[in-house]
């Protein structure tokens, strides 16, 4: 493990935990996000509040963020699909049919869109197999996994960027498949555009963070 050095002193979490990372290549990624933001403002700072969150939470609490986790795929926006228009069935079918079938071949489940607002439950041995795959991982994989999660609203989505089997590009993309077809028809606000930019910036620099704990 190594430790970050800023303002002459080693740095801290917010609850006062040593502030250690797996890769020396985040390492001096962090320190550069200090050189530039020498603020004591940890939100302010992608890779060091990926980093705190987990050894001050993730570590701490995994079982509540693994019931987070589960909660979330049943929400994921790639299976609540819509029906009509046209153009966004044929997308969707086209574009979000293989997520799911991918996660389902890797992690063993049997999770299906709807046309309703309703999915069924996952089985024991389903929540089982999820348990296992999440236990299994860094507190640092788990905490960029989560933040991915937040920021796409689909499990399916954030697992294939964990995994490597979808670029960040798409998946990005495909989180935002039913406003990008509305787009196409109806313009784009300028506010939504400026908010997702924020948003798309975020999640990169998410999916660097998970690059760097290697």
């Amino acid at each position: 493990m190594f430790d970050i050095y800023v303002h002459d002193q080693f740095l801290k979490t917010p609850e006062g935990n040593p502030f250690e990372v797996p890769t020396l290549a985040l390492a001096k990624a962090i320190e550069e996000e200090w050189e530039r933001d020498p603020s004591p403002h940890y939100g302010q700072k992608p890779l060091t509040s990926l980093v705190a969150t987990a050894l001050d939470r993730v570590a701490e609490a995994r079982e509540a963020y693994i019931s987070y986790v589960l909660q979330a795929a049943m929400r994921d926006v790639v299976l609540f699909w819509a029906p009509i228009p046209e153009s966004l069935v044929k997308l969707q079918e086209e574009k979000w049919a293989p997520v799911i079938e991918e996660t389902n071949r890797i992690l063993g489940l049997q999770l299906k869109s709807t046309l309703t607002f309703s999915i069924a439950p996952l089985s024991s041995l389903e929540e089982e197999k999820i348990r296992e795959f999440f236990y299994r991982l860094t507190a640092f994989k788990f905490a960029g996994f989560v933040h991915l999660l937040t920021l796409t609203s689909s499990f399916c989505l954030s697992f294939l960027v964990l995994q490597e089997r979808l670029s960040p590009e798409e998946a990005w993309n495909l989180a935002h498949l039913p406003e990008q077809d509305q787009r196409r028809f109806w313009g784009a606000d300028k506010d939504d555009i400026l908010r997702e930019k924020s948003l798309r910036e975020e999640f990169f620099e998410t999916v660097r963070f998970l690059e760097l704990v290697v």
